[in-house]
């Protein structure tokens, strides 16, 4: 392969690893206020493969999956159960468990995830720079899993 060809390639692959807007099917807004959510990735944050099919999708794919939901626990108890309680049954924030919501999306898999990574109403705020997309689709799962309802 020629030099030419060989960087040609190179830049080709670089830009495709590259974090930039994924190829979504799913348009994402606030929870709160339905503006438009832009969810691309940190130029840190790694795109993995339940990410983007959660953006071409709508559901999570780590919904069910014991590996993913035990990380998705680590991640409750460390983020979320401050406000939310260990249950999450609530306490400064709402109830995660319960059949009332206040944002009735909230009840989606795309809901849930706008939530947690544009941030909502009061003091829940956006977890979009301190958690990866793919770190919140685990804490979602995690959340699923603690519902009576079941949604």
């Amino acid at each position: 392969m020629g030099v030419v060809a060989g960087l040609t390639l190179a830049l080709v692959v670089a830009g495709a690893l590259a974090p930039g807007p994924l190829a979504a099917a799913v348009a994402f807004r606030h929870i709160a206020f339905g503006t438009p959510l832009d969810v691309t990735p940190r130029p840190d944050e790694v795109v993995t493969p339940a990410v983007t099919r959660f953006h071409e999708t709508g559901q999570n794919p780590y919904v069910g999956d014991a590996a993913a939901l035990a990380d998705g626990k680590q991640l409750y108890e460390t983020w979320c159960q401050s406000c939310h309680m260990p249950d999450g049954s609530g306490r400064i924030g709402p109830s995660l468990i319960g059949p009332q919501h206040i944002h009735e999306r909230a009840t989606t898999d795309v809901g849930l995830f706008e939530a947690v990574f544009g941030g909502a109403l009061g003091a829940m705020q956006s977890f979009r720079d301190r958690m990866t997309q793919d770190e919140i689709l685990r804490v979602s799962a995690y959340v699923r899993s603690l519902r009576r309802d079941g949604s």
